[in-house]
């Protein structure tokens, strides 16, 4: 290919790709459902000095930042689930199919059981769903349906000690609250008192919870199906059956929501996200982009003797790559011809 010594720009006249490609800095992705506004906050209030990108799709918002990590700064995804295990498995879904993340994690509060007091942690070891069932004439046969967490977010969380309470500002000699590996129970009903029907159904059918909820079934549901997610459910205590107070839940809420907050950051800050339960590689010849990265590229650029260009890309998930090459010698002006091949021949 003869190239002229004149520069000579040339634009996307010729040729437009669609391509799917890797951001120019590609980071393990942890995503954090939370149902309630207050716990969403407690993650943003753990993370003071963090710039926040906020993004939109499809109607759901998500709010984006980078998290040093013990062994790889993290993409941490931020979103607001809603109540409810069908709210929340929808708004899972959406934050997988969207962020494509290697760690699903629901944060936030819960009603404690067996023993656990207000402002403890429960990393849940798996999630009962407690209202299956078949109801007959010869009375109601309760078929408890059961997700597990991940077994490594399950290892990884009961190897962390009491440092992840760093974040929370205790006074010296403070006991940081405890952290119960243990499953909890997430249904319709709000539970609110020990002596209701609820109530004996769960200690009945799942009397070894530690927790009850609303969300947590529906955030381990959607990632089930999505080979590659590491999914966990995490809650602080806010309340116990017989000691439901709202005028209480106004310290106690906060409180437990921070508590299961820093936990979880703690939990995403120790993990390794190297070749294996938390970040595969691709297959060979095959390029998975992190997230939503399908976009139409024009290539501009500057050939010739002392050609000079500067080129920008500017925005959210902007990626590009700058190429400089030699060329050689050809006569002063290029021919009809000659540009005709050039703009024929560029990749």
């Amino acid at each position: 290919m003869v190239l002229p010594d004149v520069p000579h720009t040339f634009t996307s006249r010729i040729r437009t790709h669609r391509i799917t490609d890797y951001p120019m800095t590609e980071l393990p992705t942890a995503a954090i459902c939370t149902p309630l506004d207050l716990e969403y906050w407690a993650l943003r209030d753990l993370l003071p000095r963090h710039r926040f990108t906020e993004r939109t799709e499809r109607g759901t918002a998500f709010a984006v930042t980078e998290l040093q990590g013990r062994h790889s700064d993290w993409r941490l995804v931020l979103t607001l689930s809603g109540r409810r295990n069908a709210d929340t498995a929808v708004a899972a879904e959406r934050a997988i199919a969207t962020w494509r993340p290697q760690v699903l994690l629901l944060v936030g509060i819960a009603g404690g059981l067996r023993g656990v007091s207000i402002g403890d942690v429960i990393a849940a070891s798996s999630v009962y769903h407690y209202e299956p069932g078949q109801d007959t004439d010869a009375g109601r046969f309760t078929r408890v349906e059961t997700l597990r967490a991940s077994h490594g977010l399950s290892q990884q969380a009961q190897l962390i000690k009491d440092e992840w309470a760093g974040r929370l500002g205790l006074a010296p000699g403070e006991t940081p609250p405890r952290v119960f590996h243990r499953p909890i129970a997430a249904g319709s009903q709000v539970v609110t008192g020990s002596k209701s029907d609820t109530a004996a159904l769960i200690e009945t059918h799942a009397g070894d919870a530690h927790g009850v909820e609303t969300e947590g079934f529906g955030a381990l549901a959607a990632a089930w199906p999505n080979a590659g997610v590491e999914a966990m459910v995490i809650r602080g205590v806010s309340d116990l059956l017989d000691d439901k107070n709202p005028a209480a839940d106004q310290e106690r809420q906060p409180r437990a929501a921070r508590n299961a907050a820093a936990f979880a950051l703690a939990l995403v800050e120790r993990l390794d996200p190297g070749p294996g339960p938390f970040l595969d590689p691709p297959a060979p010849g095959k390029r998975e982009p992190s997230g939503p990265a399908q976009t139409t590229i024009n290539y501009i650029g500057a050939i010739g003797d002392g050609a000079d260009i500067t080129v920008g890309a500017m925005g959210p998930n902007s990626n590009g790559r700058v190429v400089a090459g030699q060329y050689r010698q050809s006569p002063p002006r290029a021919s009809r011809n000659d540009r005709e091949r050039i703009e024929g021949d560029q990749p």
